[in-house]
């Protein structure tokens, strides 16, 4: 174990990225207060207040997101749920799935490319182009922006073992209508089901994106303080880049901070289409 006790009494910073190193190394090692201040180089009290202010979490907190991250990717290489559960330092598998315990795929499927799930696709025109929806029983996992074709394997590129319908279906026109009101400016339908897999922190990311009201933006910096981690700028667009339902998260609302578009995973024009229909609707 790394100590940072040698090099004197470290800053804040420095004793939060002692231990974190520490932690992402090894996130199935004991860890508790009084180990991981040691390994920062500082009191337990102070390392939670360090964590609070650099991070805007607890070591706790980041310990399980470790473990989390480490469940997730051991199970995607194929290896057995339970397996990946005690590798991560879970413990047991009620912990994992308290960790975890979020709407969407379960562990065993998300890891497995979507094996043993049923999903049903439909597209449609919208005001910013095509438009694609997908779902399984439980609720809508995929939306989309693009050519038909490309949309088609992209869904199954995201979803490689999962069964996908090889034809549309029409009784997902109650979602498909959903993503094309936010394609025209409209509101959202309340209650809208999703069957979608992120990490705690991206659910603390999409769900404030959903809390933008149209015809307004955010900043990254915005969403990041409003989540309660401001130092997390950069894990806040990787996770707006990442959100698998476009439209219905309405990712196309965050901006950087001079007030420019940045970034969009469907391309600058259709996020400036977006923002303008919102605000003409105002």
């Amino acid at each position: 174990m790394i100590s940072a006790m040698a090099a004197g009494t470290p800053s804040a910073k420095q004793a939060v990225q002692f231990a974190c190193a520490a932690v992402l190394a090894r996130p199935d090692a004991a860890w508790t207060s009084a180990r991981l201040a040691k390994v920062g180089g500082t009191t337990p009290v102070r390392l939670q207040r360090a964590f609070r202010d650099v991070l805007g979490l607890s070591p706790r907190d980041y310990v399980v997101a470790c473990r989390r991250q480490r469940f997730l990717d051991t199970v995607k290489t194929g290896k057995r749920v339970t397996d990946a559960i005690y590798s991560a330092g879970f413990g047991s598998p009620s912990r994992v799935y308290d960790a975890i315990r979020l709407p969407g795929m379960t562990p065993a499927t998300y890891g497995r490319g979507g094996k043993g799930a049923t999903i049903h696709w439909l597209s449609g025109m919208s005001p910013i182009g095509h438009v694609m929806v997908a779902a399984t029983e439980r609720g809508l996992c995929f939306v989309q922006v693009g050519d038909d074709t490309a949309m088609q394997r992209a869904l199954r590129e995201e979803f490689p073992f999962a069964s996908i319908d090889e034809r549309p279906t029409r009784a997902l026109r109650p979602l498909l209508n959903a993503a094309q009101a936010v394609a025209s400016a409209k509101p959202l339908p309340p209650e809208l089901p999703v069957d979608i897999r992120g990490t705690a922190f991206q659910w603390r990311v999409w769900r404030a994106l959903t809390r933008i009201p149209r015809g307004q933006t955010r900043s990254y910096s915005d969403i990041a303080r409003a989540i309660g981690s401001p130092s997390s700028v950069r894990a806040v667009a990787r996770a707006c880049a990442t959100n698998p339902v476009a439209l219905v998260v309405p990712c196309h609302r965050v901006v950087r901070a001079d007030g420019a578009e940045g970034g969009y995973r469907w391309g600058l024009r259709v996020k400036k289409e977006l923002l303008n229909k919102e605000r003409v609707g105002q």
